[in-house]
């Protein structure tokens, strides 16, 4: 079993909580005292289970059940407060919290809804379903990101709308993309919501711009002393403004989690070299970067997605019968700027030579007779002077005989290497990622038909049309080394992919 947990005892305590959700709003219209009962009820289950009384869960599941007892709880502090009945207990869950869950439940139509229902309504020009489609092009896909990273609203609440609103977007999404293709006016409507977001966005960006000016102004009359925080803050918005990649806190944790699972994963069978059968004899793993050294600025869900810079060490030995076979060490870093993500909670830039020589450098120091190979792996990929350096002659001829080096772009999959380095070449398909070609080639065509319409496509609008957002990005990243385009971050945009 993959779990210790009593299932059918857990079903049994979360029913009460399952029909309170079913009901959802209307629960409002039943008696005080039903509604009474049923809290009473739910909050004992809810406390067995805590308890442990049902047994051990796997983490997904365990959530899963925690979010109904607190949905279910939070529906009937809206009706005690709705009623403007005194139930002291209701004023448990704030008014965020039961504003975010009526924001959501105002698409609860999609669950009945299939997705040729929505078509025929889009067709007829029903005024509801399209006041919610506006409302989703708008801003509601935004907001939701919003509310699902604030640490104000509880973590299990946060799970449980998240997969509502997955649930509900998905089955919009399925039908808009057959619906802009069937209809003119459907297509021309969207384009005009999408170009709504943008006039909003630039209205904002103007308004922040006219606000710093503001500030700047006022900073410089205060003195020498502060003009010097004001040239410290111009020259971080330069570096946002030049950056060319967008890496959220979280998406830097994925891509590290990623990275090292992957290998762990490989490094667990037997691995051919240049026709050579070699084991793992010895293996290793150490974090170069202690996130608690960040806990002032950072809240404990924050802390636990800032990477730790992970490093693998194996020691993988040739197998022969007779005699100890050649020895090969593989070091494998995972390479993010930790003190960038948790001061600004993402970073823009890919890593340089500056940032990358000191692992270099101290892998060197450590080989001895054995060969080498040192993998780096960076959630921001690598600057245009670090894929010229590892790649030119004098790079190879630089090095010792008997070291390598391999560079993985997690963002992308792309992997650098020098050409003429054998050892690299055998090892890159021990770094590398797999991704799937169909879909990237998809998500490109759709990504190019975008830019037809206008010179530059926002990563949130590419994401709405396109499919997945770590696909999409890889493709904006792509078609700048590909075509004549260019990625560039802009704040409170995002990523932008416009013609050069």
């Amino acid at each position: 079993m993959l779990w210790e947990g009593d299932v059918d005892k857990v079903k049994e305590l979360i029913r009460p909580a399952e029909e309170v959700i079913k009901k959802g709003f209307a629960i409002t219209r039943e008696p005080f005292e039903k509604r009474l009962q049923l809290w009473n009820e739910i909050k004992e289950n809810y406390e067995k289970y805590q308890r442990g009384e049902c047994g051990k869960f796997l983490d997904d599941l365990d959530k899963l059940y925690r979010s109904r007892f607190e949905v279910a709880l939070l529906i009937l502090a809206r009706a005690f407060i709705k009623n403007g009945e005194d139930f002291p207990p209701s004023q448990s869950y704030s008014q965020e919290e039961i504003e975010t869950y009526e924001k959501i439940e105002r698409y609860n139509v999609f669950e009945i809804l299939t997705k040729d229902d929505i078509k025929k309504k889009i067709v007829s020009r029903d005024k509801n379903l399209l006041k919610l489609f506006e409302e989703y092009y708008v801003e509601m896909d935004k907001w939701a990101d919003e509310i699902i990273e604030n640490p104000e609203i509880r973590l299990e609440l946060r799970y449980y709308l998240k997969d509502r609103w997955e649930s509900y977007k998905n089955k919009m999404n399925e039908a808009v993309n057959e619906l802009i293709k069937e209809l003119d006016w459907f297509r021309i409507l969207i384009n005009k919501w999408s170009q709504e977001v943008s006039e909003a966005v630039e209205e904002k960006i103007e308004e922040e711009m006219r606000k710093i000016d503001e500030e700047r102004k006022q900073v410089e009359e205060k003195g020498e002393k502060l003009q010097e925080l004001i040239e410290e803050i111009r020259g971080m918005k330069e570096r946002i403004d030049r950056g060319s990649r967008f890496v959220q806190l979280r998406e830097a944790k994925f891509y590290e989690n990623n990275f090292i699972g992957r290998l762990k994963n490989k490094l667990y069978r037997e691995i051919r070299v240049n026709g050579r059968r070699f084991i793992v004899e010895d293996i290793k793993e150490e974090k170069l970067e202690d996130p608690y050294e960040y806990a002032e600025r950072l809240n404990d869900i924050e802390l636990k997605n800032l990477p730790e810079n992970r490093c693998i060490v194996a020691r993988l030995v040739e197998k022969k019968i007779l005699r100890k076979g050649k020895e090969i060490v593989l070091k494998a870093i995972f390479c993010s700027r930790v003190n960038k993500l948790a001061q600004y909670k993402f970073d823009t830039d890919p890593l340089t030579l500056e940032d990358i020589n000191p692992f270099i450098r101290e892998a060197m120091d450590t080989v001895n007779g054995e060969q080498m190979i040192l993998c780096i792996a960076s959630p921001t990929g690598f600057a245009r002077e670090v894929e010229e350096h590892i790649g030119g002659e004098d790079f190879h001829k630089n090095l010792l005989p008997n070291f390598s080096v391999c560079l993985v772009d997690m963002e992308t999959g792309k992997l650098l290497y020098n050409p003429l380095d054998e050892l690299a070449r055998e090892f890159k398909r021990i770094c590398m990622l797999e991704t799937n070609e169909e879909l990237i080639a998809k998500a490109k065509k759709c990504v190019e038909e975008i830019l037809i319409e206008k010179n530059h496509v926002t990563l949130d609008e590419a994401t709405k049309r396109c499919g997945d957002k770590g696909l999409v990005k890889k493709v904006f990243y792509d078609l700048e080394d590909e075509k004549d385009y260019r990625v560039r971050y802009i704040e409170g945009v995002g990523l932008v992919l416009v013609r050069r």
